[in-house]
């Protein structure tokens, strides 16, 4: 980690060397490692650590922006001036006002730090896929997956005087375990490695698997399911990146537009996006450096607010949310530290009241076909079982299914009292865990299109 005072030294070296009107800069620094296993053994273990610096510049409405991974004196003044370069072959942007301007006060403190975090070396790794693996030994199944820790430093400056930096790091680890004819999966993603248990996420994954063994066929057709949270999150992650997003709504491309204030789902989901919970993954700023803070975004189910960056708020005459991604980004502000609320039942109650059903653990190549109306498709993985008089009875061969995701949310017989964070694998590009905290939910009648031959 290089520290706050060179990063600021960084922001200050590149303000002095722009003339543009306006400047930015994101500075990302991370170190992370990753420890992969198939067939019950280490195959493995790679380590990177890298920085990246991008620039914005502004002259009147033209904007250019230009990156390096050198931390050298000499290729930030180039990608200044290359930045600066392309800036003059854009064309104005009718929409940009200014940069966000922020201070130091109006920062909320965050725990996205652990010491533990940074610590866990290539021999914890290690040690923790050896719990894995003796875990599939003594069920005779085989076992895949990763674990891996990320630790890194984002700093955020402009000319307008906004400095924002901080700290942070995660673990992330997921596991398959397989047996001749079935699978199960686990995953966990956390900020301090104190709080997982390796043993117990393979004692799971394994229980599923074999749970799952020798599957039958069932028809096609309309099913109560209970969605375990790592299938239900894909619920709220297509409705973060194509309802939410500010862009989408002006543009008339969301679900939401013209909806704000009206009921569009079962009242008993509230949607919150909250980066300062310590449930997810905490984080004070966004992207452009401006501060987070809790947003509603459904209430009882009733759609209440959609997420801005500068260039969308200044759009509408509003403030940013705090929901940049960066620069240069032609898709929008997207939420990411979204938390639907917990229910009043246990996944166990919830199956014990469920006459015939379908339990899924996940779902498979999820892809949106209509992202106004928000429908989608993909096919359930890794554990998916009958449910008969109250009780999971056999694993079933995995099923097809084409839905809509508003539909769905009004079909809501039930929501678990103890909603979960299914992380999104950080182990590609640079460092930044996101995930959602969400609760099982039971579904009725939803449809599942064709099966498939495993």
């Amino acid at each position: 980690m290089i520290g706050k005072r060179e990063a600021r030294e960084i922001v200050d070296l590149v303000v002095k060397q722009s003339k543009a009107d306006q400047i930015e800069v994101s500075l990302l620094n991370h170190d992370q490692a990753l420890t992969r296993f198939a067939n019950n053994y280490i195959h493995q273990n790679v380590s990177e650590s890298n920085t990246s610096i991008s620039i914005r510049v502004v002259f009147g409405k033209k904007i250019g922006t230009a990156s390096t991974n050198s931390l050298e004196e000499k290729k930030i003044q180039e990608t200044v001036a290359w930045a600066e370069k392309i800036a003059q072959f854009q064309r104005e942007n009718d929409d940009f006002v200014s940069l966000p301007r922020a201070g130091q006060d109006d920062y909320h403190t965050v725990n996205a730090y652990n010491k533990q975090t940074e610590e866990f070396s290539d021999q914890d790794r290690a040690r923790a896929v050896e719990e894995i693996v003796d875990v599939a030994n003594e069920n005779s199944l085989k076992t895949y997956g990763s674990v891996s820790k990320g630790t890194a430093e984002i700093c955020i400056g402009n000319s307008l005087g906004t400095f924002a930096y901080t700290m942070y790091g995660d673990v992330f680890c997921n596991v398959v375990m397989a047996s001749d004819d079935s699978t199960g999966y686990v995953q966990a993603g956390t900020r301090d490695i104190r709080t997982v248990d390796f043993k117990r996420l393979a004692e799971t994954a394994a229980r599923k698997a074999l749970m799952s063994g020798h599957p039958v066929n069932i028809s096609p057709g309309k099913y109560t399911t209970i969605f375990e949270p790592l299938a239900a999150s894909e619920f709220l992650q297509y409705l973060a990146y194509y309802a939410f997003n500010g862009r989408l709504f002006q543009e008339g491309r969301s679900f939401l537009t013209g909806k704000l204030g009206a009921k569009i789902i079962d009242e008993r989901i509230t949607v919150v996006d909250d980066p300062l919970a310590d449930t997810g993954f905490s984080f004070p700023f966004d992207f452009e450096g401006v501060p987070k803070k809790r947003l509603v975004l459904i209430d009882k189910g009733v759609a209440k607010n959609v997420v801005y960056d500068s260039l969308t708020a200044f759009k509408e005459k509003k403030e940013s949310t705090g929901h940049a991604l960066g620069a240069p980004n032609p898709f929008g502000p997207v939420p990411l530290n979204v938390l639907m609320r917990p229910g009043t039942k246990s996944l166990d109650e919830m199956i014990s009241e469920t006459e015939k059903g379908i339990l899924v653990t996940r779902f498979h190549y999820t892809n949106v076909i209509d992202p106004h109306k928000l429908t989608f498709t993909g096919m359930t993985r890794d554990g998916t079982f009958l449910i008969e008089k109250g009780k999971v009875s056999k694993g079933v061969k995995n099923l097809r299914f084409t839905e809509n995701i508003i539909e769905v949310l009004n079909r809501v017989e039930a929501l678990s009292n103890k909603p979960e964070l299914v992380a999104d694998d950080p182990g590609y590009g640079a460092r930044f865990a996101t995930g959602s905290v969400v609760p099982a939910i039971k579904i009725k009648d939803f449809t599942f299109t064709s099966a498939t031959e495993f």
